[in-house]
């Protein structure tokens, strides 16, 4: 098993969770699991610090997600705040914003909502849910012209 999920980690990025999932599917006893991510981690298949980085920067750039959302999602996968802090902090905050501005003009043109409140209340929930702050979201919509209705 630990030359299948040395070659698993050759072809992609994997963390500890990942490994110990695919190797529960495959019947691993706890102590085989353990040993295993051990050795991974011995050999460099495994480097928590390089799968945070390669997931925020897969995460920002191809879904356009905001920092809560990344963060959140890697503190799912069981990665330490430290590392990841660590790994958001190399992305530039000028991308996140452009992403943000981005993903609201693109939702801008499918909402319907004809009412500036509701328009502008749908566009913070998309900000929300795509993991970016209220203000970053209100700062950038204000930017764009759609501003919060009185």
């Amino acid at each position: 098993m630990l030359s299948i999920m040395q070659s698993q980690c050759s072809r992609q990025e994997l963390c500890r969770n990942d490994i110990r999932r695919r190797l529960e599917k495959r019947g691993a006893e706890p102590a085989v699991i353990e040993r295993i991510i051990e050795q991974l981690c011995d050999d460099r298949f495994l480097d928590e610090e390089r799968y945070a980085g390669a997931y925020v920067r897969d995460k920002i750039r191809l879904q356009g997600w905001g920092p809560a959302k990344v963060s959140g999602m890697l503190r799912i996968k069981g990665i330490p705040d430290d590392i990841i802090q660590e790994a958001l902090s190399v992305i530039d905050q000028t991308l996140f914003e452009e992403n943000l501005k981005d993903a609201l003009l693109r939702k801008n043109k499918t909402i319907k909502e004809a009412d500036s409140r509701k328009r502008y209340a749908k566009l913070v929930r998309f900000g929300l849910g795509k993991g970016y702050g209220y203000l970053q979201i209100a700062r950038c919509l204000a930017l764009l012209k759609i501003f919060r209705p009185e």
